[in-house]
C-alpha cells in the first residue's frame, strides 16, 4: 500500500547489524534461477530523503523510500561520477567514468550522442550486457538523458538495446503538465531576469514552480509507473532488467497541490548555509541565480516546491514498490534505487546542482535482494555509482566486463564495515567566463577538489566541517592529506599537473588561509 507523506515512518537504518548470508561469496556461481532487476532512477533527488535526512532542520516525507532502505542495503557515503544529469547517466551506465571518456558537461541533441566519444563507441553499456546474456530489457523513462514534451523531445536511449522503451526510445517520457502562467510567473517576481528566460518572452522555459489542480494521474510520471506495474503484472519467460527513471524531482517544481499542502510555506525552514562562503573556494558563476531568489523573496517557496516533488516521486516510488511486492517476481529481484546527482537549495550560493561539493555529489543508494542482501544494514565508506554496474553483474552470477571503472559493492554486501577507495566526481563548468574542469575526490573523511585550469585546490575535513566552509588545502599539515588525494587522481588522469604558485585569482596567508581576490 502506497504510504502518503503525512504518515509517521520510523526513518532511522542501523549501522551494520550483520554481515551478509555466508552463501555469498567470490567464488558464487548462482546456480539458482537469475535474478530479475528492477533499476529505479530518480532524477535530481539529493540527500534530503528520510532515511539520509540531508536537511536536519526539516523533515522532509518519504516513506515508501524510507520502507525500502529498512528492507535493504544503504550506502550513505554514495556519490555520483557528475553533477549533471548527461554525463552521470552515461558513465553509470556504459561503466566509463567520464572524465577518462571525456564527457565531462551535458551534451545535448537527440539519439545516442555519447556514442560519438572514442572511448565509448563500442562499449557494452549496462542494459546491452543483460540483454545479450539472455535478459529481457526493459525501459521506461528518463534512464538516459532526455528532454521530454512540451519542450523539444530528445532521448539518448540507443533502441536497439532494447526489447520494448516506453513510451518510445525516440520519447523517452510523457508529456509533463505544467502549472498555470499565473502561478509560476506571479507578478510580484522580476520575470524579466528570470534564470532560464532567454526568448524576450518574461517565461523561463525550466525554471519555475508551484503547485498543480489536477490529481496524480494526470502527471508524466504516474503513466511511467503504470507501465512498469503492467510489466510486474506479466509472465515473463525469461529474468528481466526493468528499468524505471521518473522525471521528477528535476525542476520544474511542478507537481498536485496536495504535495504543497505537505509543506506549508509557514513550516519551511531554509537548509544550513554559511554568508559569503565563496570567499575560499571556487566561484561556480550561478551566485545570479542564487541572487535572484533571494532578491524576489523566492527561497522558501524553492524549498517547498522542491521538497514537494520529493514528496511526489516517492509517491510514485511506492506504487512501483506495491506492485513488485504483490507480483511472482518478489522474492528474486534486485531492486537498485538510485539518483544521478544531488541538489543545492541556497547552500554555497547555488540553487540546482552543478557544483563538485557534497551538496551535488552526494545521493541515496540503494540495494535490496531477498534472501542475499541483509535487510537494514547500511555502509558508510565512500562509495560511487559507477560502482551499480559490476556490483549487479556480480549479483547476478556474471563475470565482469574488463572495461569497468566502478568496482563490485559485494565485499560490502558481505561486510559493510570493508573499506572502499576513494572515489571521483568531474565536470566542466560552462557558467563560468570560460569553461574549466574540476576533480573531486571523497574519501571516508576528507572531500578534495582540484581546478587544473587555475590551480585551486579545497580540502575539507568532513569530520569536523560536514557543511564544507573552510577550505584547508593550503595548510602545512595537511600536505601529507592532500598528496593521497592527488594520488587518486592521477590514477584516472595521469595527465594532471600541480604547480607551486598561488592559483590565479586568489590569496593565501601565511598561515594557509586562502581567499579570493575579488
Amino acid at each position: 500500500m502506497v504510504v502518503m507523506g503525512l504518515t509517521s515512518v520510523t526513518t532511522s537504518v542501523q549501522q551494520p547489524i550483520q554481515t551478509i548470508n555466508n552463501s555469498l561469496n567470490s567464488n558464487t556461481n548462482f546456480e539458482k534461477e537469475k535474478p530479475n532487476i528492477l533499476f529505479i532512477a530518480v532524477d535530481d533527488m539529493n540527500d534530503w530523503v528520510g532515511y539520509l535526512n540531508g536537511h536536519g532542520r526539516m523533515k522532509i516525507h518519504t516513506p515508501n523510500i524510507d520502507i525500502l532502505a529498512r528492507a535493504s542495503m544503504v550506502f550513505t557515503n554514495a556519490h555520483t561520477p557528475s553533477p549533471a544529469c548527461a554525463p552521470a547517466r552515461a558513465a553509470i551506465l556504459t561503466g566509463v567514468h567520464h572524465a577518462r571518456s571525456g564527457i565531462q558537461n551535458t551534451h545535448w541533441g537527440d539519439g545516442p550522442k555519447w556514442r560519438k566519444f572514442p572511448h565509448l563507441k563500442n562499449v557494452e553499456t549496462l542494459e546491452q550486457f543483460f540483454k545479450t546474456r539472455g535478459y529481457k530489457t526493459l525501459g521506461a523513462g528518463k534512464i538516459y538523458h532526455s528532454q521530454a514534451p512540451p519542450w523539444t523531445p530528445t532521448s539518448q536511449v540507443e533502441p536497439e538495446n532494447w526489447d520494448f522503451y516506453y513510451p518510445s526510445p525516440y520519447i523517452s517520457h510523457p508529456y509533463q503538465i505544467r502549472a498555470p502562467d499565473e502561478v509560476i510567473y506571479p507578478k510580484e517576481v522580476d520575470n524579466k531576469s528570470r534564470p532560464g528566460e532567454s526568448d524576450g518572452s518574461d517565461k523561463s522555459s525550466w525554471w519555475t514552480w508551484g503547485p498543480l489542480a489536477v490529481k496524480d494521474q494526470k502527471m508524466a510520471d504516474y503513466h511511467i509507473i503504470d507501465w512498469a506495474n503492467h510489466q510486474l503484472k506479466l509472465d515473463h519467460k525469461q529474468p528481466f532488467f526493468l528499468a524505471v527513471g521518473t522525471w521528477k524531482p528535476h525542476d520544474p517544481w511542478e507537481v498536485p497541490q496536495k504535495y504543497f499542502d505537505l509543506y506549508p510555506l509557514e513550516d519551511i525552514v531554509l537548509p544550513i548555509h554559511k554568508e559569503n562562503d565563496l570567499l575560499d573556494a571556487f566561484d561556480h558563476g550561478r551566485r545570479w541565480i542564487h541572487k535572484w531568489v533571494e532578491d524576489n523573496k523566492q527561497w522558501k517557496k524553492v524549498v517547498q516546491s522542491y521538497a514537494a516533488a520529493i514528496t511526489f516521486t516517492d509517491t510514485m516510488i511506492g506504487r512501483l514498490l506495491d506492485q513488485l511486492k504483490e507480483s511472482k517476481y518478489a522474492d528474486n529481484t534486485i531492486i537498485v534505487l538510485w539518483s544521478d546527482h544531488g541538489m543545492h537549495m541556497g547552500e554555497k550560493e547555488n540553487i540546482e546542482k552543478f557544483t563538485l561539493w557534497e551538496r551535488s555529489t552526494r545521493v541515496p543508494l540503494i540495494i535490496s535482494y531477498p534472501g542475499v542482501i541483509q535487510a537494514k544494514t547500511s555502509c558508510d565508506q565512500p562509495v560511487s555509482l559507477m560502482d551499480i554496474y559490476p556490483t549487479l553483474v556480480e549479483l547476478s552470477g556474471f563475470e565482469k566486463p574488463a572495461h569497468l571503472d566502478g568496482h563490485s559493492l559485494l565485499p560490502q554486501i558481505k561486510n559493510p564495515n570493508a573499506s572502499t577507495t576513494p572515489v571521483i566526481s568531474s565536470y566542466q563548468f560552462t557558467w563560468t567566463e570560460k569553461p574549466f574542469a574540476g576533480h573531486a575526490v571523497r574519501s571516508k573523511n576528507y572531500r578534495y577538489i582540484f581546478y587544473p585550469d587555475i590551480g585551486l585546490e579545497e580540502l575539507y575535513d568532513h569530520q569536523s566541517d560536514p557543511n564544507e566552509w573552510n577550505n584547508i588545502a593550503y595548510k602545512k599539515e595537511n600536505k601529507k592529506i592532500i598528496k593521497s588525494h592527488r594520488k587518486v587522481l592521477l590514477e584516472i588522469l595521469p595527465q594532471l599537473q600541480w604547480k607551486s604558485e598561488t592559483p590565479e585569482g586568489y590569496m593565501i596567508d601565511p598561515n594557509g588561509n586562502i581567499s579570493f581576490l575579488n
